[in-house]
């Protein structure tokens, strides 16, 4: 699945690509940004958050969480 993200240095917006995958039992996403390791995204408790020991910008997390968010509306 491609999703848009609102790029935080530049604003402008870049489309992503996210590969569903499966993180204990519940549904997650691969999420491939620009520049940076594929990293892990899961929803628990209403909340998506990074689940990879991986050290991300909080301001990329942030974005992608946001693009997350508009794929629920």
């Amino acid at each position: 699945m491609t999703i848009t993200v609102r790029e935080p240095g530049t604003k402008a917006f870049i489309n992503i690509n996210a590969y569903p995958e499966e993180y204990k039992n519940s549904p997650a996403w691969r999420i491939q940004y620009p520049g940076i390791q594929p990293i892990l995204m899961i929803k628990q408790g209403g909340k998506w958050i990074v689940t990879d020991n991986t050290t991300i910008n909080i301001e990329v997390a942030e974005a992608v969480v946001e693009a997350m968010k508009q794929l629920e509306d």
